[in-house]
């Protein structure tokens, strides 16, 4: 899976797996954390704190990802770029599987953002990578749909990128007080390449088919955000960011050969569908503090609410236009409807970070977030494996003149889960365990002009 989870949302589907696998979160290389398939913090200094930084935002990357009340505290334009390497690794064992493997190549999340003063506000732009996650999975396909079909060993492969392109303004009501707010256009991108067990159409439901999917869209967002200092050593932080609803479309094709072949009938096999999905992404608020404990050393805390249960409830899936006469004469029509339950369940994410001024120029990191997964285990495969809870962070950041970098390392410990008896048909997933874990590297450059 692939991170820039990583871990935002998902594309047209067809099955609770293909939903899990886009969003994975995440998600994915593609898993993603304690965020679900959210990242946990955009950028290399967020990165390193763990994401905890909607108190202490510093530059417009911060700003615009998670607290635009923070533009305020630009004193020049600056522009901030970023890059982020991600792997993840995993296993998955069931009673046809003892060597189930995630292989991922390294996933690279770009980032970047500018922001500046103009008169009494401050303005922001910003692209930022919500979520990108990306994961192969080889397993040999459990038997199960009608007759027990498999379709032997087979890649399972998902795919999601959200992507938001956002601009924003910043007001400093007073010498302690700002506000700030955001609009953003999403764009949304998933692929599942599986085997998949229709759930929910009644002419189908139970039996089994390889599938690939492809779909993209668009949608729009907000966030909001506020920054007060009580004390000039404690800043408070509180940042909201509204649903979102994206309707993406594209194309499904597939190959019922094995399905058909284990109940003997000779019908045509191959078929193709236009695919849509509505999908809506969670609405979030965190809140958090920044204390300079000591003159070189300040801490952060925050706490995320994420309403995964409002957004990941149900899929809904819709292929029309279907060009195989004899599934759309079983179906009576050429168009199939999904609705797949997914039942997620709302989280919140506990976030510490602690940053230390070696030199006036240059400060080290560390942070940790947790959060229970999401995902519950009556629907969870290796293709909806944002099940890691506990992330750990470090970094620097260095300043020379007009420049700054800063680096970030996360290491979202593996997590294992056990799934006894799966809701998903036909119980290919009961009896099962998943793991996963995931490495990522951040580099963000800053320029002050």
């Amino acid at each position: 899976m692939r991170d820039a989870v990583l871990w935002t949302f998902t594309r047209a589907g067809v099955s609770r797996s293909f939903l899990a696998a886009a969003l994975v979160a995440v998600l994915l290389p593609s898993a993603a954390n304690a965020d679900g398939i959210l990242r946990n913090g955009v950028g290399a200094r967020a990165m390193a704190l763990g994401g905890a930084v909607v108190a202490s935002p510093d530059g417009p990357l911060d700003s615009m990802a998670i607290n635009p009340a923070g533009l305020t505290l630009l004193t020049r334009p600056t522009l901030d770029l970023g890059i982020t390497a991600v792997m993840a690794h995993g296993s998955f064992t069931n009673r046809a599987n003892n060597d189930g493997d995630l292989s991922s190549d390294p996933g690279f999340i770009p980032d970047g953002a500018f922001g500046m003063r103009v008169g009494p506000v401050s303005v922001g732009l910003a692209v930022t990578t919500v979520s990108g996650l990306e994961a192969d999975w080889d397993y040999v396909d459990t038997p199960g749909g009608a007759g027990g079909t498999s379709y032997g060993r087979q890649e399972h492969k998902s795919r999601i990128l959200v992507l938001r392109s956002a601009v924003g303004v910043a007001y400093q009501v007073t010498s302690n007080f700002s506000i700030g707010v955001t609009g953003g256009l999403i764009y949304n991108e998933n692929a599942l390449k599986a085997p998949y067990i229709f759930q929910t159409q009644p002419q189908l439901r139970g039996l089994k088919t390889l599938l690939d999917l492809e779909t993209r869209g668009f949608g729009a967002n907000a966030t909001a955000g506020l920054l007060y200092r009580p004390h000039r050593s404690v800043q408070l932080g509180l940042s909201y960011t509204s649903p979102t609803h994206v309707h993406t479309e594209g194309e499904a094709t597939g190959n019922v050969g094995a399905q058909l072949a284990t109940l003997g009938l000779a019908l045509r096999p191959d078929f193709r569908y236009d695919a849509e999905v509505d999908t809506h992404f969670p609405q979030m608020v965190a809140a958090g503090l920044s204390w300079d404990v000591l003159p070189r050393w300040r801490l952060n805390f925050q706490i995320d609410w994420i309403d995964w249960s409002s957004s990941f409830n149900r899929l809904p899936i819709k292929l029309t236009n279907g060009n195989n006469a004899d599934i759309n004469g079983i179906v009576g029509s050429d168009t199939i409807k999904e609705e797949p339950r997914l039942s997620w369940h709302d989280r919140f994410v506990y976030r510490v970070g602690v940053e230390y001024a070696v030199l006036d120029n240059l400060s080290l990191r560390l942070g940790y977030a947790y959060g229970q997964s999401p995902v519950p285990d009556a629907t969870l495969t290796p293709l909806t494996g944002v099940i890691m809870e506990h992330t750990i962070g470090a970094g620097a950041g260095y300043r020379w003149d007009q420049f700054r970098i800063d680096l970030g390392y996360q290491y979202d410990v593996p997590t294992s889960r056990h799934v006894g008896q799966s809701k998903l048909l036909s119980g290919e997933y009961s009896d099962s365990r998943t793991e996963v874990g995931m490495h990522s590297v951040g580099l963000t450059g800053s320029f002050r002009f």
